[in-house]
């Protein structure tokens, strides 16, 4: 099979655990009998639910999502691709880093309110330590409704009221 998928990668700072934990809460809203790397999510296990990840580790750490059983199915025959009802399987990537990194300038900025992207458009960056995530969907996010949906899911789960 072909590689498929649309990667969109960030950098996201050490909050990024309880980011992604917010980030699975919204998905099993729309998605209730939700299947996380290949087994059901049930609501127990979301109360507890926790990142995975190595300590100290930055090996890749994989979350693959999907609907239900038939889903998972459509993974395995057709990989990162939208099915007849218009969605389909994601996977977040994630690795932590824990040392330093620097950018010259950061460009690109988007923040609310909007003085503050201006404030900070072309500064420099400094962390002490962070992860690399990448989103794969189905498609596109730019130009497919759904891959739109996960993607603004995640960027919206980084405000820390926003469940």
């Amino acid at each position: 099979m072909e590689p498929t998928g649309y990667p969109t990668d960030f950098v996201a700072d050490l909050a990024f655990p309880g980011v992604a934990r917010r980030f699975l809460v919204r998905r099993a809203r729309h998605w209730p009998r939700l299947f996380l790397n290949g087994e059901r999510l049930v609501g127990a296990d979301l109360g507890n639910w926790r990142l995975p990840e190595a300590a100290d580790s930055s090996d890749a750490n994989i979350l693959g999502f999907a609907r239900d059983a038939a889903m998972e199915q459509h993974w395995e025959d057709e990989g990162y691709a939208l099915d007849a009802t218009g969605e389909g399987p994601f996977a977040l990537f994630y690795s932590r880093h824990p040392r330093p990194l620097t950018a010259a300038a950061v460009t690109g900025v988007s923040a609310v309110p909007a003085a503050v992207a201006e404030s900070v458009e072309s500064v420099g960056l400094m962390l002490t330590a962070f992860f690399v995530v990448t989103v794969l969907t189905p498609a596109d996010p730019a130009a497919d409704p759904f891959s739109g949906a996960v993607l603004r899911d995640l960027r919206e789960s980084f405000t820390p009221d926003a469940a």
